[in-house]
């Protein structure tokens, strides 16, 4: 991984070369403003694609499994004009349970109810369980005909109007406590 140090002396060396570049040729005023322009653009568009590596939370969308390590909850203040955020500290999971990559912070929008399933999910931190988050749909109820028989329904047959009824939604569950071997003596 580049760090961001090194990338500060690229960008001053090359900085360096365009004040040469700009004092030691007869190029025309137009070819070297034009010039400016590109390396400023540079520098800012490497500052936005470098967050990620400067540890700011990302707002794409979470794995569908993972573990909660923390998370905070900035409510709404009318007063500051804020709409809220929930940050979550959490490291993609697979379906077996095991780690798949490196923690990472998410940034998500507020929203009562998913601030009240992490205050939840927090308090099961505190008292020592892992836990575990999983994005999940709610799917409808299967609809029993008058010989109540059962009818499956396939989420991605149903017509629009069924889709929309549809929730989907951010669930979080404690794991088991894993027990760990007899200490040797």
């Amino acid at each position: 991984m580049i760090s961001v140090q090194i990338l500060a002396i690229a960008y001053a060396v090359m900085g360096a070369l365009l004040l040469y570049l700009l004092i030691a040729t007869r190029r025309t005023v137009s070819f070297k403003i034009f010039l400016v322009i590109l390396v400023s653009g540079l520098y800012v568009g490497t500052y936005l694609g470098l967050k990620d590596l400067q540890g700011w939370p990302v707002t794409e969308e979470l794995p569908q499994r993972f573990q909660l390590h923390w998370a905070m909850i900035s409510e709404p203040d009318k007063s500051q004009k804020t709409t809220g955020s929930i940050y979550l500290w959490i490291q993609p999971t697979a379906p077996t349970g095991k780690l798949m990559a490196e923690p990472r912070a998410y940034h998500l929008p507020y929203d009562v109810k998913m601030a009240e399933k992490v205050e939840n999910a927090l308090r099961q931190i505190d008292e020592g369980q892992t836990v575990e988050g999983q994005l999940s749909r709610v799917e409808l109820a299967p609809v029993a005909q008058a010989d109540t028989t059962i009818i499956k329904v396939d989420p991605n047959l149903m017509p629009v109007a069924a889709v929309q009824e549809r929730e989907t939604g951010l669930q979080f569950k404690a794991l088991p406590r894993t027990s760990l071997p007899p200490k040797g003596r």
